[in-house]
């Protein structure tokens, strides 16, 4: 059973999305799927924003809004996004991953991410079209889905390593 586990809400506050909502007021009253990302040109970021943008419309049906944290330049996250036809989805650069910090998203140690389970899985993604790309931001930082509602985090995933998937949909869910 997982606990709630409440967010610094001064901090959310400091992050506005290109609405100019905070994070913490977005997170009142409806529940975030709030995604962290890497950086731009990870094979794994960018298989699992495809992911995302497939079934934003289940998660939705969950009545939860799809939002991510990235550590690059808004120019690039503007370009990076409405690939994915997500360009509409809000998003919160954090380029000194404060917020990755306060989430507990530490940044990786080389097993984390040049393993063979990995190397294994990004022979997929790079068969289903998710190449590498050019990093924006820290190549380290590990990524993480949370579902955040009235500033506490109600369920979590960290990922141990890089290539690590999760069912988003089933996240998603607040029951």
């Amino acid at each position: 059973m997982f606990t709630s586990t409440q967010v610094d809400v001064q901090l959310l506050a400091r992050y506005p999305s290109l609405s100019a909502q905070s994070l913490a007021e977005l997170s009142i009253g409806r529940p975030i799927l709030l995604v962290f990302l890497r950086h731009f040109g990870c094979t794994f970021c960018r298989e699992m924003v495809a992911e995302l943008a497939e079934k934003r419309s289940q998660i939705e049906a969950n009545g939860a809004l799809l939002a991510f944290v990235h550590l690059g330049t808004e120019e690039k996250a503007k370009t990076f996004f409405a690939y994915y036809k997500l360009d509409d989805a809000p998003r919160f650069a954090d380029p000194d991953a404060h917020l990755y910090k306060s989430f507990g998203l530490a940044r990786a140690e080389l097993r984390q991410y040049l393993n063979a389970e990995s190397i294994y899985r990004m022979l997929f993604a790079w068969l289903d079209g998710h190449f590498i790309g050019l990093p924006a931001g820290d190549v380290q930082r590990m990524p993480g889905v949370f579902l955040l509602i009235d500033n506490q985090i109600r369920k979590s995933f960290r990922h141990k390593l890089v290539s690590d998937r999760t069912d988003y949909v089933l996240l998603a869910n607040p029951a």
